[in-house]
């Protein structure tokens, strides 16, 4: 271990032990730090909380065994790797009630994400019961936050840093100017991403995109990127696979869903309603399924117009309890033959579907940057990392966005042009944004195994792994080197 006459005093706010990725890379993370000579103390729910995000509908007979198993796997994986460890209870005064009302965007996704739906309405279920217990979770984590507050730290590091247990310390801590590392999985296989101060589930590149946007890819990184850009296609390289059909050919996927060649298509892809990376996102509409309810309404008095509608396959992956598709069979049971709906378990490509696109419609998905780099212009009507980065038209009313339709001429965008801006966003987001972090194995994307190394000092030689470390350290942006 060096010898650090000025160390840092870093608290990792685990909370939850139970999910193997994250509380393996808070380990890394710590033994990475400690061996550089710093101080690290970890913060651990010791099944206090009346409910964490783990706790879904739907599994009430096992909240108690999510709890305590997340607790004591996860106290002695940290005691283990020779930590200080810190219990939840000990921090925060069961019977004390503080105000909680500024956080009240982080107690609605907690809703969504616990029922896995879009919108809260009447019909969930135990909804008063839920909504108390995440409120009573937000009361305890918030008094958390103005304990780290006090402790005056130097670096705080924790997961996602949303929802009822890491929201309120995040928004504490930032509000205080306290430098906050989140990190979270990315969509590469051995990688993963980090961020200064936003929570985990924004991709922010901003500031390193306006350094780079000018600059012309060499030779070497267009390899790069190329070659992953075609592994998305089967998503071969990436953590999760989301396009469950082989690539076709144009007249393949006119044929396959009856759509005339010679007519506009404009393609609409959804995303999963409740995951953090698409709810609360909105500009355009009130929300996701407004958006789409609204876009079919309109195109089916536009029959000379072509709409396809692909369901995020990410609702049979990660799962939800909230179908688009058959929220839509509900408000439309005959849609017209202008219109078509993939569903999430159709074995249909997004890039065939891409490839027959004169105009792309999307909330937050991937797709929205995905179109562009096989030359198509991609409308977005919400907030996500890619809007207002050169290759994507930003729309920021219904008006503007139906304008846009009515009057779409494919001629007036230059193909070449968001190949070029979107090939460069794509590398700086998926070759240096997302960082090599193959520090231990993991047989499946949650379900880490062992380690793999015996000794800390072998972390440093993997690449970008001293990078990392550096960069909590020094406050520098989590990047691989230009």
């Amino acid at each position: 271990m060096d010898q650090n006459p000025n160390p840092l005093n870093i608290y990792f706010l685990t909370m939850i032990g139970g999910h193997t990725h994250n509380v393996s890379v808070d380990v890394v993370l710590g033994l990475g730090l400690l061996r550089k000579g710093h101080k690290v103390t970890y913060i651990l729910d010791d099944e206090f909380l009346p409910i964490n995000e783990v706790q879904q509908d739907g599994f009430e007979n096992r909240w108690k065994e999510i709890a305590a198993t997340g607790f004591y796997f996860g106290k002695a994986y940290l005691k283990a790797a020779g930590f200080d460890v810190l219990y939840l209870s000990e921090l925060v005064d069961k019977d004390k009630k503080i105000d909680i009302h500024e956080f009240q965007s982080i107690e609605e996704a907690s809703i969504l994400k616990h029922y896995k739906v879009g919108v809260i309405n009447g019909n969930l279920k135990n909804f008063q019961e839920r909504k108390n217990k995440i409120r009573k979770s937000i009361n305890y984590t918030t008094q958390l936050g103005y304990y780290l507050l006090n402790q005056d730290p130097d670096r705080v590091v924790m997961s996602h840093g949303i929802y009822s247990t890491w929201g309120p310390p995040f928004q504490i801590l930032d509000n205080a100017n306290v430098p906050i590392v989140t990190y979270s999985k990315t969509k590469r296989k051995k990688t993963e991403k980090f961020n200064w101060n936003y929570t985990a589930d924004w991709w922010d590149v901003s500031k390193e995109w306006e350094r780079v946007k000018e600059k012309k890819l060499t030779l070497v990184e267009e390899k790069k990127i190329d070659k992953y850009l075609s592994s998305r296609i089967a998503h071969t390289e990436d953590v999760l696979v989301y396009n469950f059909g082989s690539l076709e050919t144009k007249k393949e996927t006119y044929e396959r869903f009856k759509l005339d060649s010679n007519r506009p298509v404009f393609s609409l892809f959804t995303n999963v309603l409740w995951d953090a990376a698409s709810a609360q996102r909105e500009i355009v509409f009130s929300n996701p399924i407004e958006w789409v309810f609204e876009t079919i309404e309109w195109f089916i008095k536009k029959p000379m117009l072509q709409l396809i509608v692909k369901i995020h396959p990410a609702e049979v992956v990660i799962g939800t309890n909230q179908p688009f598709a058959n929220l839509i069979k509900i408000k439309f049971p005959n849609l017209p033959v202008n219109i078509v709906l993939i569903e999430p378990h159709e074995k249909v490509n997004s890039w065939s579907i891409y490839e027959i696109t004169d105009l792309g419609l999307v909330h937050t998905t991937t797709s929205g940057m995905e179109l562009p780099l096989v030359g198509v212009p991609c409308c977005v009507v919400s907030e996500t990392h890619y809007r207002e980065k050169g290759f994507t038209i930003d729309v920021s009313s219904k008006e503007e966005y139906f304008n846009l339709i009515e009057n779409f001429e494919p001629g007036n965008y230059n193909s070449d042009f968001l190949k070029l801006i979107s090939k460069r966003y794509a590398y700086l987001l998926f070759e240096r944004y997302q960082m090599p972090f193959d520090v231990f194995d993991e047989v499946n994307w949650t379900d880490v195994r062992s380690l793999k190394f015996e000794d800390s000092s072998d972390f440093f030689k993997v690449p970008c792994f001293e990078d990392i470390i550096d960069a909590i350290i020094e406050k520098k942006e989590f990047l691989t080197p230009a």
